[in-house]
């Protein structure tokens, strides 16, 4: 047995020898790569070493030393880079330098630069794509998410203008079939209404049909170089009227009163499904901010049904939307520790009563004491019975015997007392509860006491015994409200109670017990930040006693009189500690811009567009032909020859000026053949630029300690991909490797791929290898090709690289990718 003892001995040993000679072996190694400049590597290496040993704070010291060193060389790389206009490299430079040190800013602040410019790039070429796939609204909205990213780009600019040449009029849903999109000029002075109506459909080719309630009255107008819509907009406006479109070239005009609006307006309905807010209150928030028609709350189901126009109920969308957010929530994490000591010495003689008492008894051997008082001393038993109490003789010191008569005399029994008792208690409590935002939260660890009251009733004769329960222990009442910069403001109730004494009071049948508690408040208000610890101390009850029975004049008696004298000396203290950290599990959401603040319209007619909103927005595209691609090099289709007549069913313009003083407008060009011109145009123009592939690693920004979480490995736009080996680096000190999966990418087309990831843990590296070339061909474009596993294990900055990164395809030539780097906070 003892053997085996020794043997588990030395098997302990030689494994903590191990890591130990692990670590000073990595230790040794990152120094030497320091002193060559290498510190990448010796970073690697540190942190091998601050990993298999973290009782050295040496080694964790200089892992953070090394790592800041490293960080600023690349930086300064970056910035060579970024003067050279590398704008990969010195991306790849900055990412690097943010995952060693992430509190340089200055590389933080270019990196961000970097992506936007990067992702500017990306929206252009899909901007291009669309264009290309005869997708004008999707261009449109690519190149202008592009020119928001990096306004300074005059390729995307230059996009962008020669887009919107290819404009198209809506309105209403419908693509109205104009004549000609021509700038519109309109000047007339004390005209009738339905001439300029008139003149308004000969320059369109849009006909008009007035509702009889139409009056005729004269209009002044004077308008240069305007289009449809704010030709319509302003006439309907000035004078009052409604129009409803109802197809691409007839439009209805009529009066704008609630009667003509019952009329002619189109009612829908539409169910809205809430998430967070209360169907309740959503409907008084409608009901306060518009004037709905109808409207039902569906309690059930949380959901409003909305009967109405379509303009109020999209005015009502975008409220609810706006309020329609998630509570946010945050984990109170509270520490309650409570801390006694108590010191108690009692020393010195003590007697069982400080008093003597001198009686005789009567002649006789069944005498009795002389009594001090009239009444005798009884004792009442359960039974009723009553028994005199008298004193033994045997128990009392004999004085004198005369006549029979015998004195006796009481002696107190004497102790002479030498102890000190120390004692230490700590109650721990460390509750942590989620609460909502600004919602009353109530948490309690302990036991419930009970405590008895008995009660007699007389005229009945019975007895009552009652019982109530009493909370000790922690209890913990919170009240948070999660700010908008990530503030928790905290209402705080902290109780810690426990049991002091106990003992019993009444007599005869009514007896109850009474429990002394002993309890510690603290009701506070604080401001705290996600993450943040308070500390709230100070609470201490300190009590001294010191009590002394002596005997009389001889417990003065100096040096003599203390030894005959009972001390006892008695020190209590207790301090309660608080601890509160508040960690914010979801944030406060706030909408976005264009969803918290919108254009809602007149009071009497609401709608989501502004006001004359023709004479701000640019119009709607048209959907143009297929155009050559201009990467063949072949020269836009010629645009057609103006025809000289209108479009079926339209009216020919006017060959001559009114007389009321509109311009005179020319033969406009057929709409068709010039669109196609310009789209060639448009095409053509813009030159696609190389594409480089790019490999990055999606994570969560934060993590929470002793969690899991998933890291997906993603390539985009690669071209021809058959061979993907690459190294995944981490930092073992923050997070532990659990394991990985192939992703979707490679084998998406259900042909047979290889993969292995091979881990080294203690160096924080997994080496990856996956392979297509059993397939016969590459696969082209974005997807995912790894997922990887971790655990969270300490906190701090966990960064994520990639390194040897050798993308091939089917033939073995390489391709060009750009890896990037993340950093995973842990919590």
């Amino acid at each position: 047995m003892r053997t085996i003892a020794n043997m588990a001995l030395a098997a302990v040993v030689l494994t903590f020898l191990a890591g130990c000679t692990a670590g000073l072996t990595a230790f040794n190694k990152a120094e030497k790569l320091e002193e060559e400049g290498k510190l990448d590597e010796a970073v690697m290496k540190f942190a091998e070493a601050a990993s298999t040993n973290p009782q050295q704070t040496e080694y964790r010291m200089r892992l953070l030393k090394a790592s800041e060193k490293a960080a600023f060389e690349h930086l300064k790389k970056g910035d060579t880079a970024y003067e050279q206009q590398l704008l990969d490299e010195a991306l790849r430079e900055y990412q690097s330098a943010v995952s060693l040190n992430p509190a340089l800013a200055r590389a933080k602040q270019r990196s961000d630069e970097l992506i936007r410019v990067r992702n500017s790039l990306t929206y252009y070429r899909e901007g291009l794509e669309f264009e290309k796939s005869n997708k004008p609204r999707e261009a449109l909205q690519a190149y202008r998410k592009a020119l928001d990213l990096n306004p300074e780009n005059k390729e995307i600019k230059e996009a962008l203008e020669k887009l919107l040449q290819t404009r198209r009029t809506k309105l209403e849903g419908f693509e109205l079939n104009l004549k000609s999109t021509k700038p519109i000029t309109l000047k007339f002075k004390e005209a009738k209404l339905k001439d300029v109506f008139y003149i308004l459909s000969q320059l369109s080719g849009i006909n008009f049909i007035f509702d009889e309630g139409v009056k005729e009255q004269n209009v002044t107008i004077l308008l240069e170089n305007a289009s449809f819509n704010q030709a319509l907009d302003l006439l309907t406006s000035m004078n009052k009227l409604g129009r409803k479109v109802l197809n691409e070239s007839t439009i209805l005009i009529f009066p704008k009163t609630p009667e003509k609006a019952k009329q002619y307006e189109d009612l829908m309905v539409k169910t809205f499904y809430l998430n967070s807010l209360d169907a309740k209150k959503a409907v008084n928030l409608l009901r306060t901010m518009l004037q709905v028609k109808k409207i039902y709350v569906n309690e059930e189901l949380n959901a409003l049904v909305i009967r109405d126009n379509p303009e109020l109920i999209d005015v009502a969308g975008k409220i609810l939307e706006a309020n329609d957010v998630p509570d946010a929530e945050v984990l109170l994490e509270v520490e309650v520790i409570q801390v006694s000591k108590n010191n108690s010495e009692l020393f010195g003689l003590g007697l069982s009563r400080y008093a003597v008492s001198l009686n005789a008894r009567t002649p006789g051997s069944g005498g009795d004491f002389f009594s001090d008082t009239f009444d005798p001393k009884v004792t009442t038993t359960s039974n009723d019975t009553t028994t005199v109490t008298t004193t033994q003789v045997k128990n009392l010191l004999n004085l004198f015997n005369w006549n029979g008569y015998q004195g006796f005399l009481t002696v107190p029994s004497a102790t002479y007392n030498f102890s000190k008792q120390l004692s230490n208690a700590e109650v721990l409590s460390n509750p942590k509860i989620r609460v909502k935002n600004r919602e009353k939260s109530k948490f309690t660890v302990g036991t419930r006491v009970p405590i008895t009251t008995t009660s007699s009733t007389g005229s009945v004769g019975g007895v009552t015994v009652n019982v109530q329960y009493v909370d000790v222990g922690v209890k913990l009442n919170a009240e948070p409200v999660i700010q908008l910069n990530n503030e928790v403001t905290i209402k705080l109730g902290v109780e810690v109670s426990s049991i002091i004494g106990e003992k019993t009071v009444g007599s005869g049948d009514a007896i109850s017990s009474v429990v002394t508690i002993g309890t510690r408040n603290v009701d506070t208000v604080l401001n705290l930040k996600d993450g943040e610890t308070s500390i709230i101390g100070g609470l201490i009850e300190d009590s001294k006693s010191k009590s002394k029975q002596k005997i009389w004049l001889l417990g003065d008696i100096p040096l003599i009189g203390s030894l005959l004298s009972s001390n006892n000396d008695r020190y209590d203290k207790s301090e309660l500690v608080l601890a509160i950290t508040p960690r914010i599990v979801r944030a406060v959401s706030v909408p976005e811009a264009d969803v918290a603040a919108f254009w809602s319209g007149k009071e009497d007619d609401p709608t989501a567009v502004k006001p004359f909103s023709s004479f701000e927005l640019e119009p709607e595209f048209a959907v143009q032909p297929a155009a050559t691609p201009a990467a063949k090099g072949a020269p836009a289709a010629p645009a057609a020859k103006p025809g000289p007549a209108a479009p079926a069913g339209q009216p020919a313009a006017p060959a001559a000026a009114p007389a009321a003083g509109g311009q005179p407008a020319g033969p406009p060009a057929t709409p068709v053949a010039a669109s196609t011109a310009a789209g060639a145009q448009a095409v053509a123009a813009p030159v696609q630029p190389a594409m480089r592939g790019s490999l990055n690693i999606a994570a969560p920004a934060g993590v929470d300690l002793g969690g899991q979480f998933k890291v997906e490995v993603k390539v985009s736009d690669v071209k021809g991909l058959a061979k993907a080996p690459f190294i995944l680096l981490y930092d073992p000190i923050f997070i532990e490797y659990v394991g990985a999966a192939e992703g979707n990418f490679l084998n998406r087309d259900g042909k047979p791929t290889t993969f292995n990831a091979l881990a080294d843990k203690a160096a924080g590296r997994v080496v990856v290898t996956m392979d297509r070339s059993a397939a016969g061909e590459g696969v082209d474009g974005s997807g995912t090709l790894l997922t990887a596993t971790f655990t969270a294990k300490n906190k701090g900055p966990a960064s994520l690289g990639l390194q040897n990164v050798k993308f091939a395809d089917q033939a073995n030539r390489p391709l060009d990718i750009i890896p990037y780097n993340t950093v995973v906070e842990v919590k």
